[in-house]
């Protein structure tokens, strides 16, 4: 899933440095995507942590 991820996000930033010639925002999307991506299956485990 990692890789998945991480070859998703370098094809998003290649998309977006070829057709608006501005890679800095298919970068900061990807790291924003990254981080809520991790931030909700850390608070998921939390809550299967604390119920389970």
């Amino acid at each position: 899933m990692a890789t998945y991820s991480l070859l998703l996000g370098i094809l998003v930033i290649i998309i977006s440095w070829k057709f608006y010639n501005d890679w800095a925002s298919g970068l900061a999307g990807f790291i924003y995507v990254g981080v809520l991506f991790w931030s909700i299956k850390l608070f998921v485990q939390l809550i299967k942590t604390l119920f389970a």
